[in-house]
């Protein structure tokens, strides 16, 4: 199915993005420190967040997952409904879902960023799934509150090597445009960090934990326009 764009209803607002986009060259980068899953600015900070990808099967068939961005108390679900399954499902092999907030946030409040990811499985085999209730949630993880179920990773941080799952794309695969090759490291700018869900399983040990099951990068700006070149988003990958 093809997610729905739309801007959140909140006092924050929210601009959408359709193509990737990126802070403008010579941008001043935003400094901020990962403590335990989140991303907590030292500065002024405006910020973008973009789903990469995400790819989990059950029986061989792509499950929903749906997610949704916390600023400190504030909650936002860009890519539709976190609660819905077939109104909110970014497991659909979509393109890259960038959202900007329209808001700059005064780094003295102590807003830090989360992000949460759920998987969802059909009540019944048999299920069309055309219905929120064919789904049952599976599993739901927080990046501040799950532990080894959400990795972070920054600039220099080791490339993930993990296989994906039943011929699943790697994780790899999804974050391939921040890796140095020759390194086997994560090139990122200063101002970025991507989050790597597994709400797949709950066993670390097990071959199904390959941490792609939600792949989400978050980047930070001076202003919501520091992520546009003129009116139109900058590509990531120029």
């Amino acid at each position: 199915m093809t997610s729905k764009l739309f801007a959140a209803s909140c006092a924050l607002g929210l601009v959408a993005a359709t193509v990737p986009a990126q802070a403008q060259e010579g941008d001043g980068q935003i400094e901020f420190e990962i403590d335990d899953g989140r991303v907590v600015p030292s500065e002024d900070f405006a910020v973008m967040v973009s789903v990469l990808g995400a790819a989990i099967t059950s029986s061989g068939d792509d499950i929903p997952v749906t997610a949704q961005v916390h600023l400190g108390d504030t909650t936002l679900e860009p890519w539709g409904p976190y609660g819905s399954p077939t109104n909110g499902d970014v497991n659909d092999h979509g393109p890259v879902r960038h959202y900007i907030v329209d808001e700059v946030f005064d780094a003295d409040d102590g807003i830090n960023i989360t992000v949460s990811g759920r998987s969802w499985v059909k009540k019944r085999r048999w299920y069309s799934g055309v219905y929120d209730s064919h789904w049952r949630t599976h599993l739901s993880a927080n990046s501040h509150d799950e532990g080894w179920q959400v990795k972070v990773l920054r600039d220099g941080d080791d490339a993930p090597e993990i296989d994906g799952f039943e011929n699943q794309q790697d994780a790899e695969e999804f974050v391939g445009a921040y890796i140095d090759y020759d390194t086997g490291k994560m090139t990122m700018d200063q101002n970025q960090a991507i989050y790597l869900f597994e709400i797949g399983t709950t066993n670390v040990g097990s071959s199904a934990a390959d941490f792609q099951d939600l792949v989400v990068l978050v980047t930070l700006g001076e202003a919501p326009e520091d992520f546009y070149e003129g009116t139109e988003p900058q590509s990531l990958y120029d």
